[in-house]
């Protein structure tokens, strides 16, 4: 018997540069579980922006029908995954006053504080895609970093960060799943979806850089307290590490992939030993470092760009599929002054390639967020305040990124 898909269970989706990936899951005691994963190959995106075409569309249709047939279930809504070129985002609050007769909070005090945030405008190419809560004050002053469910309060000020996309990147990723007759139930930002499948213990600081190396773009985000604070984008992916090897020990695009993958950055044994024709480890290890150095270098750059803000360097941790290329640990290591760097591995069963991880990290924000919105129209209670004036006048307020430079 077929069944629709339940509230608590998501489908998650993202279209990358070379593969459509889905994972349709749940949370459970805190960990996400996999019912179902897949991908597909598939050639999308160019410069980041989908560019919609009949492959992609039946690619979608694919992951889609291979797990319905797996589960026996209908998939009509997903959650999409949308890199962040070109991220705005700012800081503002709002107050809105408690519905109960009594001023006990309840969900929909805080689901009214976050549609008045939604109103928020950059400018008029860029909408607001997101709104993450990261600060409730009640009346008496008392501030909580959780939702106050159950205080009580005659008034609710929420703090949040507020994300914004150009109309053009959102529309198309979008488009692409409308295409294939689903419905898109929220644009999560990439990064801040695999920031939220990190697991919550002391292995993983408060603060951090993200770095996903995808097949032609890599993505660095700094995130603090489950927040994106900063962001860069780089013209540079495992494709161009793949036709530096290609083109420098002429080979066919497809050996020199099988041959990144297979050695990497390896390091030659002590005694001399073709591994694929005439070439050695260290041929091999040599021509995928001198192409990766240029992304490395911009992005110990930004990195120190970002430090001598507040004097703190962070930790690297790694995701994504060109980050399990062998050796890109040691390498940044040692190239990046004073790095650490964290290579962490998906550990939710059926899932457990990087690649997955920001499709896990949407179940996870699925689970946290979606679950809590009402699918009726927000109830409508007065509003003293969105941010101010001053605020939403000031440059400073908000913040763009794009393409950093071609590498």
């Amino acid at each position: 018997m077929e069944n629709e898909q339940t509230n608590k269970h998501f489908c998650a989706l993202e279209i990358s540069s070379r593969a459509v990936r889905l994972v349709y899951g749940f949370v459970y005691e805190g960990l996400v579980r996999v019912l179902h994963a897949v991908e597909t190959n598939v050639d999308a995106l160019k410069d980041g922006y989908v560019e919609t075409s009949d492959a992609l569309t039946m690619a979608i249709k694919n992951v889609i029908s291979s797990t319905n047939d797996a589960l026996k279930i209908k998939i009509k809504e997903v959650v999409l995954a949308v890199p962040p070129m070109g991220l705005c985002f700012a800081r503002e609050s709002t107050t809105c006053t408690t519905i109960d007769i009594n001023n006990r909070i309840v969900q929909h005090d805080i689901n009214n504080c976050l549609s008045q945030l939604r109103k928020i405008k950059f400018n008029e190419t860029t909408r607001v895609v997101d709104v993450i809560p990261y600060k409730y004050v009640l009346n008496n002053n008392e501030t909580l970093y959780e939702p106050p469910l159950g205080k009580i309060s005659s008034q609710l000020t929420v703090h949040a960060s507020i994300y914004g996309l150009e109309n053009k990147l959102v529309d198309g990723y979008i488009k692409a799943c409308t295409d294939a007759s689903l419905n898109v139930r929220q644009v999560v930002i990439s990064p801040l979806a695999a920031s939220m499948y990190l697991p919550k213990n002391e292995r993983i600081p408060s603060a951090y850089y993200l770095l996903n190396i995808g097949a032609k773009i890599s993505i660095l985000t700094l995130i603090n307290r489950g927040l994106i604070v900063q962001n860069a984008c780089f013209n540079f992916g495992g494709d161009k590490i793949t036709q530096s090897l290609s083109d420098k020990l002429r080979l066919s695009f497809k050996d020199a992939k099988m041959l990144k993958e297979k050695y990497g950055m390896d390091i030659e044994p002590s005694f001399k030993c073709p591994v694929f024709e005439k070439y050695s480890i260290r041929d091999i290890s040599s021509v995928i470092q001198e192409a990766i150095d240029p992304l490395i270098s911009s992005i110990g750059n930004k990195i120190n760009a970002w430090s001598s803000i507040d004097h703190t360097i962070n930790p690297i941790i790694l995701t994504g599929g060109g980050s399990k290329l062998y050796g890109l640990k040691s390498l940044i290591e040692q190239k990046v002054q004073g790095i650490q760097v964290l290579d962490f591995n998906p550990y939710s069963f059926g899932a457990r390639d990087k690649s997955f991880q920001n499709c896990l990290g949407m179940i996870s924000y699925a689970d946290k967020y979606l679950s809590k919105k009402d699918e009726d129209s927000y109830i409508k209670t007065s509003v003293s305040r969105v941010g101010n004036e001053k605020a939403k006048n000031s440059k400073g307020n908000t913040t763009s990124y794009r393409i950093e430079e071609e590498l």
